[in-house]
């Protein structure tokens, strides 16, 4: 009889809380992976959006 493999990828962030979340958004940086859920996914774009400015215009910069 053939089995299915089936793995949860959950949220990092909310782990740390004790709460077990769908992990849908994938962050690596610089070889670090962090799976997020789609409220945390957002919170470090927004993060990282004001920390980097309009990442058009810092293209257009360099």
């Amino acid at each position: 009889m053939a089995r299915r493999v089936v793995e949860t990828i959950t949220c990092d962030a909310c782990a740390k809380k004790g709460a077990e979340v769908a992990g849908t958004v994938t962050l690596v940086i610089m070889g670090d992976k962090y799976d997020l859920c789609d409220e945390h996914g957002n919170r470090f774009r927004a993060m990282l959006a004001d920390a980097l400015g309009n990442t058009g215009d810092t293209a257009l910069s360099a």
